[in-house]
């Protein structure tokens, strides 16, 4: 289903989510913020939504925001256009917060440009696959601006504060072989295999149990616990796990010399 600049496919457990703007480097528009914030949403009420993959159409994963919508902003007198501004980044401010509490497992592949708003996606994944064509740039101050769309919450996140204030203070271009290095991606791949590496990695995630990964990812994620509290969690997910139909498979197949099937999966 193609709307607001992307598609979206779900099959097998794995929605795809294309960002589909080719001609614009699959640019965000300002009127996709709020249908992709009910996308995510959505996502995360559907049960039969085991994964997500994002991916951008064409050359680019994304450049980020419109630019040419921020130059029709130049029209408006200086205290209209901030306004105009504060209510677009209240939405965006609601779909970062869609995205990052999304309860499962997200890939994201990265080809071409990836810039300004357009990396949310990329820092608010689980897993990220680039190739040699990837270039992350932060460029928010070349248009006089400060990071938006929660870069300044997940990039620190991702590499460090200090590696994070060096890319955003010196407006930095990393390849995908640095993106690596950093940690803002996980493996860099040829760029004729980009696309199946990351079908093969989203698909071996929706295979898996999905209880499973959901937890797992809930006790990986950022947050206050102290170790007690982080162990507790752990203990409390396992015992979880233990009393559900995906355990007994497991450990019956594991018995068998078989590939599970999980019965969450079918």
């Amino acid at each position: 289903m193609l709307q607001n600049g992307y598609q979206t496919d779900l099959r097998d457990g794995v929605l795809t989510l294309t960002l589909d703007r080719p001609e614009a480097a699959n640019a965000v528009p300002s009127e996709a913020t709020e249908a992709l914030t009910l996308l995510f949403r959505t996502v995360a009420k559907d049960r039969s939504v085991r994964a997500v993959l994002i991916r951008g159409n064409g050359s680019n994963f994304s450049a980020g925001g419109d630019i040419k919508a921020f130059a029709r902003s130049l029209k408006q007198d200086v205290e209209t256009r901030r306004a105009d501004f504060r209510i677009r980044l209240n939405r965006a401010s609601d779909l970062v917060q869609s995205y990052v509490t999304l309860p499962v497992p997200v890939v994201a592949a990265c080809q071409g440009g990836v810039a300004g708003a357009g990396m949310l996606f990329a820092l608010g994944a689980d897993v990220v696959l680039v190739d040699e064509t990837t270039a992350f740039l932060f460029a928010h101050q070349r248009l006089g601006l400060t990071p938006d769309a929660g870069v300044s919450l997940l990039l620190p996140r991702a590499v460090g504060a200090r590696h994070a204030a060096a890319l955003v203070l010196t407006a930095a271009k990393l390849n995908g072989a640095e993106a690596v290095r950093l940690g803002l991606a996980n493996k860099i791949v040829a760029a004729d295999q980009l696309q199946q590496e990351a079908e093969d990695v989203v698909r071996r995630i929706a295979r898996a149990p999905a209880a499973v990964t959901i937890r797992a990812k809930r006790l990986l994620q950022p947050n206050n616990r102290d170790n007690v509290q982080q162990l507790a969690a752990e203990r409390d997910a396992i015992v979880a796990c233990v009393g559900e139909d995906d355990f007994a498979e497991g450990v019956q197949a594991f018995l068998d010399k078989r590939a599970p099937i999980f019965p969450s999966t079918v």
